[in-house]
């Protein structure tokens, strides 16, 4: 019987391998013949007019080519690469491909580095946000009616350009991507570049002819700031703890001491420079005769609000010009601020929570720079301490890493408590406060439950069971916490970290599953204080009951 079993799971693993090979081997057979099927249609694609390479779909009449095509001097009404077409589908049918796609799309040498990568060498797609068929960087860039039809499938000689060009987009540069279906997915995709320089020679922009520009500073998504005021000037000079990280990118801008605008275009050049939108200049420089530039951009400087702005920059040299640098900027007019340090004077607690609140809030509106964590720092009697910083809250608190709780403090001793930080313009803020613990040994009052929820008959059928715990004369032994809930544990000194809230005195806990409808439940609450004396007020046993019903 052995026998036969494994001579079964042979012949079954045989059967499996079989059936994979031959699974990889109609895979390996498909993409072969569809890259060549791509390398085909590709080949007729570069054989005809630039710019009567269009978006098709062999699932659509015509292949979805419908209008004029050809010189507006000279319409005419077929596409007249329709026998390519028909010649590219007959190959895919033969090879069962039931449809095929051509998505066309402008791209242009980015000469003015508009995705801010540095680099003014590589391509960009033309871009038209707004929708008005104009590229949004660079204006000369765009769709455009030469005769009253409703394509740009037309051609006509520019008498601005002295050349031929399309209604489409003049870029000398598209991206092609060729796509095959098989019942309905995707079975290849190939993308490649058709240019007008491959058949022409023509120097364009997709050559990156005109000229170029990088605007080197301001970074694109960096930080201004201004040092006008007494107290600006004195929260960034403000010396703190930590430095700040090379990736935050900080820059001056006021009326003493203007924003450099730093970067590299061709010799001689004028560079412009423009907010909000490329409407109306506010500054101008000069390039040297190597091409660089530094401008001192006062009437910019002024025209900046603060939050957020948009920088653009266009060089211009005889008839010739850039396309548009645009970089966006933040203008911080305020200081981050530390507020509401506690506790302070005396405290009757070993774990008492040390905090406070660390913010960052723009002056009147707009969007402030935030606030820098990796220059937090706080510190207790002089030494570093572990914290916890919530940025939605901006609470920042001192933490023992091994608990996750308040740390525990010596009795009888004093505190100072320091709190640095800074917001990601530069300014800096600093606060400290002091305080002493001091637990007695008696305590006639036992911990007090209050706030007690849900109470009387819930609709939520996964209520956050909580109540507040507080002793205001020797504070809560976080370790005494437990938590029952219809005779089960669910907190207790092992999980108490996570359902303890120890700026609200709060002790808390959600269940995993939903309560039944109409059920009933028993919360039991038991917690001590740090007092020994006398015995019997150190420890309080709350119970409380609620109904569910929704």
């Amino acid at each position: 019987m052995m026998a036969v079993f494994v001579l079964s799971l042979l012949s079954l693993s045989l059967a499996y391998m079989y059936q994979y090979m031959f699974l990889v081997t109609v895979k390996t057979q498909q993409n072969t013949y569809t890259t060549r099927l791509a390398e085909t249609a590709f080949t007729k694609l570069k054989t005809a007019d630039y710019y009567l390479v269009f978006d098709a779909d062999s699932a659509l009449p015509g292949y979805g080519l419908n209008g004029t095509f050809g010189p507006v001097t000279q319409q005419r009404s077929v596409y007249p690469y329709l026998g390519s077409l028909q010649e590219i589908d007959a190959a895919m049918k033969r090879y069962k491909v039931d449809r095929w796609t051509i998505s066309v799309a402008y791209k242009l040498r980015d000469v003015s580095d508009v995705n801010g990568n540095g680099l003014t060498s590589d391509l960009r797609d033309f871009t038209d946000a707004d929708g008005n068929k104009i590229d949004d960087y660079d204006p000369s860039v765009r769709y455009y009616k030469a005769n009253s039809d409703s394509d740009y499938y037309d051609t006509y000689v520019s008498t601005a350009l002295a050349k031929t060009t399309s209604e489409a987009p003049d870029t000398n540069l598209k991206e092609v991507t060729l796509t095959l279906y098989r019942n309905g997915k995707a079975i290849h995709t190939q993308k490649e570049l058709l240019s007008l320089e491959m058949l022409t020679g023509i120097e364009s922009r997709a050559s990156g002819a005109e000229l170029k520009l990088l605007l080197a500073q301001p970074e694109n998504d960096s930080y201004l700031y201004d040092l006008s005021s007494p107290s600006r000037a004195s929260a960034f000079a403000l010396a703190i703890s930590k430095p700040y990280p090379a990736d935050i990118t900080a820059y001056r801008a006021d009326n003493l001491s203007p924003l450099q605008l730093v970067g590299e275009t061709s010799p001689l050049s004028v560079v412009k420079f423009y907010r909000g939108s490329p409407s109306t200049v506010l500054d101008s420089g000069s390039a040297d005769g190597l091409g660089g530039f530094t401008t001192h951009g006062l009437s910019l400087t002024m025209a900046l609000t603060e939050g957020e702005n948009d920088i653009f920059a266009q060089a211009t040299k005889d008839s010739f010009f850039s396309p548009f640098a645009q970089r966006s900027v933040i203008l911080d007019l305020n200081p981050p601020s530390i507020t509401g340090g506690v506790p302070s004077g005396t405290v009757a607690d070993l774990v008492p929570y040390v905090g406070t609140v660390l913010t960052d809030t723009p002056l009147s509106a707009g969007v402030p720079s935030g606030v820098c964590e990796d220059v937090t720092t706080l510190k207790v009697n002089g030494s570093t301490v572990p914290f916890a910083y919530d940025a939605a809250t901006g609470k920042l608190r001192w933490l023992d890493p091994t608990t996750g709780l308040p740390v525990r403090l010596v009795n009888g001793n004093s505190y100072t408590v320091l709190a640095e930080g800074g917001d990601r313009a530069g300014y800096k803020a600093a606060a400290s406060w002091n305080f002493t613990v001091s637990v007695g040994a008696t305590d006639h009052s036992a911990p007090s439950v209050a706030n007690k929820v849900p109470s009387g008959t819930t609709d939520d059928p996964l209520p956050e069971i909580s109540c507040k715990l507080f002793d205001n004369q020797s504070g809560i032994d976080l370790d005494s916490i437990t938590m029952t809930l219809d005779g089960a544990v669910v907190v207790s000194s092992a999980s108490i970290a996570a359902h303890w809230d120890a700026e609200g005195q709060r002790l808390f806990f959600r269940p995993a599953a939903a309560f039944e409808n109409y059920s009933s439940h028993t919360v039991e609450v038991r917690a001590s204080h740090w007092a020994d004396d006398p015995a019997d007020k150190k420890t309080s046993v709350d119970t409380w009951n609620f109904n569910v019903s929704y």
